[in-house]
């Protein structure tokens, strides 16, 4: 019975020091201090001066610019030139005639051309403001996402060298007695959680850095210190004011209203194309069958409107104008649906963090430390320690999970609402 008892521990002794010993070798994979730091203000510079998506959206304003100012110039003059033969009696000689024609556009219509381009062109402005915002507040998302997965793959590592302790502790003991064998039984399901815990955070952060690096250009294989203001949880927000906020510069809502300018100025457009437009028309015309005969004329051209003045035209302008106008109509009401949504997940997540302030980490750390002391001493039971240091972890996870979480329930406020601050505006929330 005294050999298998042996068997038995020594056998469980391996099984412990082979669970620590991945864990080491899984957590020496990625260092996780690297002398490179950045704050949030740089790596958010990084990503508006990096990004191609600005770039590109600052052609399409410069190409509607263009195309509005194209379409505003009136179009040029025409040039007629005949050549023939005159014949009087038994005369005969050649006939020119010469003719210009400037159209002027008097109804406007090019004028109308360019400022529905020309609303384009605000649309686009729009869209670029907001992708700059979008940018900006996905870069601040992910950088907490990364910050705070960081920390918590160094919480682990700290947990793992805790646990070396309780290797060494079980190492020496026999485990005859159901209770030791409990005891040994719960050590090896902790660390094996411990070993998935570890290849979890280490996989969150390095997955959270490469998630940075479709805004960032950052060299692959380190991992830098992201400094991120804590968010305290102090700032409410009513909601009548940023309710109003959200109506006057959510980026949609922007957009639409353009376009509904813009179908406006499209039935204005279709009422004038019934239009016929004058030209100004300038002649001259030489002949000669005998005597020279030249000839000079100067007047106003002008087509006859067609039969129905364009009329499916202006009645498709109008449903088109109608469409649009039901479609901001929506667009509005949906905002004013969401939109307190959103304030009400801010609030709860604001609550969450304070109560979980930022002092708690140091008194997390504290408080292990204090038992590890305490069990080296004899002073605590395994199952007491074990029990203190699973609470523990699953606090630190959740103070850095709430930080997280209202940066997300910010964000989504701030792209509402076009907060273009809202990197200095952090720490205030």
């Amino acid at each position: 019975m005294s050999d298998f008892l042996s068997r038995w521990f020594w056998g469980l002794a391996i099984s412990i020091c082979s669970f620590v010993s991945a864990q080491h070798a899984f957590a020496q994979q990625a260092p996780l201090h690297e002398s490179e730091k950045y704050t949030l203000a740089q790596l958010v510079g990084l990503a508006i001066q990096n990004t191609q998506l600005l770039g590109s959206q600052d052609a399409r304003i410069e190409e509607t610019q263009l195309a509005a100012r194209q379409a505003r110039i009136w179009p040029g003059l025409t040039f007629d030139f005949l050549a023939g033969r005159k014949r009087e009696a038994d005369l005969s000689g050649p006939r020119y005639e010469l003719a210009l024609a400037q159209p002027l556009p008097l109804t406007g219509k090019p004028g109308l051309r360019g400022s529905m381009l020309d609303l384009e062109s605000e649309s686009w402005r729009v869209r670029r403001s907001a992708s700059e915002v979008l940018v900006t507040l996905n870069v601040v998302q992910l950088a907490y996402e990364y910050a705070a997965s960081r920390r918590k793959a160094a919480f682990v590592e700290s947990r793992q060298k805790r646990f070396d302790l309780i290797r060494e502790f079980l190492a020496g003991r026999p485990f005859a007695t159901p209770q030791r064998k409990a005891e040994s039984r719960i050590v090896q399901n902790r660390l094996k959680l411990l070993i998935s815990e570890a290849i979890q955070s280490q996989a969150g952060f390095k997955a959270s850095f490469e998630k940075l690096k479709v805004y960032i250009p950052l060299a692959s294989g380190k991992y830098p210190e992201v400094e991120v203001p804590w968010l305290s949880g102090a700032k409410s927000l009513d909601e009548r004011e940023w309710s109003a906020r959200a109506l006057d510069n959510n980026p949609d809502l922007r957009v639409q209203r353009l376009v509904v300018r813009s179908a406006e100025l499209e039935k204005t457009l279709a009422r004038r194309d019934g239009l016929p437009d004058p030209a100004l028309v300038t002649s001259y015309d030489q002949a000669k069958a005998g005597d020279t005969e030249k000839n000079y004329g100067l007047g106003l051209s002008l087509a006859l409107p067609s039969w129905n003045r364009n009329r499916s035209g202006i009645k498709s302008a109008e449903q088109r104008r109608l469409a649009e106008e039901r479609l901001l109509a929506f667009e509005e009401q949906k905002l004013k649906a969401e939109f307190p949504r959103a304030l009400v997940e801010y609030e709860a997540a604001r609550q969450v963090v304070l109560k979980y302030p930022q002092a708690i980490l140091p008194d997390l750390e504290a408080q292990l430390k204090e038992a590890e002391d305490g069990f080296r001493k004899g002073q605590l039971d395994l199952l007491t320690f074990l029990e203190l240091d699973s609470s523990a972890a699953e606090t630190y996870s959740r103070v850095l999970d709430a930080q997280v979480e209202l940066t997300t329930k910010l964000a989504e406020i701030f792209a509402s609402t076009q907060e273009r601050d809202a990197v200095t505006l952090l720490g205030s929330y």
